[in-house]
């Protein structure tokens, strides 16, 4: 009897099928900026939008703060635009480096505006969490972290404390007590403190399949 493989099949480089002369700086650096997880956004001095990383455009799409028409980045809420408008002009006709709330209460959406040459600024969108998910579960798989112990560290990295981990869990608080113990050393970290502070160095990765 013939017998199917269920073996995942893994996604295709974004490379694939790409003939050597399609490989310019230029192209390679769009690529490169894809593979960062936070949004980076090139302006021109009158807030044309030169470029888009993948993910500022999944943030667009989410409506994160920001709203692309017209080729042109708009906010929501009016003081935002002014803010933006006003940084936008400092970085990209005085070199100066800005940082900027999009939005206002607790979902506005932190930026920065920083000089690339004269008339051309980029927009760095806020990372939407201490830690993406991909570099977590690299980072877990690294130190090989059981499935729980995974779920606790991205707990900790969103700043939940542990009694609301084990609420959140349904576990007792010594359980969690104990997962974080062994997080600790595996990675060698000391405290919590240190720990999420390693988690939040990783690097920010773009999982290979996107949206």
């Amino acid at each position: 009897m013939l017998q199917t493989s269920t073996k995942a099949v893994a996604p295709a480089p974004p490379w694939a099928g790409a003939a050597p002369e399609a490989w310019s700086p230029g192209t390679l650096l769009a690529r490169a900026l894809d593979e960062v997880d936070f949004g980076i956004v090139l302006l021109a001095d009158d807030g044309e939008v030169l470029h888009l990383n993948h993910r500022a455009r999944h943030a667009l799409r989410a409506g994160q703060g920001l709203q692309l028409t017209d080729n042109r980045l708009h906010t929501s809420d009016p003081r935002s635009m002014a803010h933006l408008q006003h940084a936008l002009h400092d970085a990209a006709q005085r070199g100066l480096r800005r940082l900027l709330a999009l939005g206002q209460g607790d979902d506005r959406q932190m930026a920065a505006l920083v000089p690339v040459q004269p008339g051309v600024a980029a927009l760095l969108l806020g990372r939407s969490s201490v830690c993406e998910d991909l570099s977590l579960q690299c980072f877990a798989r690294n130190h090989e972290l059981t499935a729980a112990e995974t779920r606790v560290l991205s707990a900790l990295g969103r700043g939940v404390a542990p009694a609301e981990i084990a609420h959140e869990q349904g576990v007792k608080i010594s359980t969690v007590r104990t997962q974080i113990s062994a997080i600790r050393q595996k990675t060698g970290t000391s405290t919590i403190t240190a720990l999420v502070r390693l988690v939040a160095g990783l690097p920010p990765m773009v999982g290979a399949l996107r949206a």
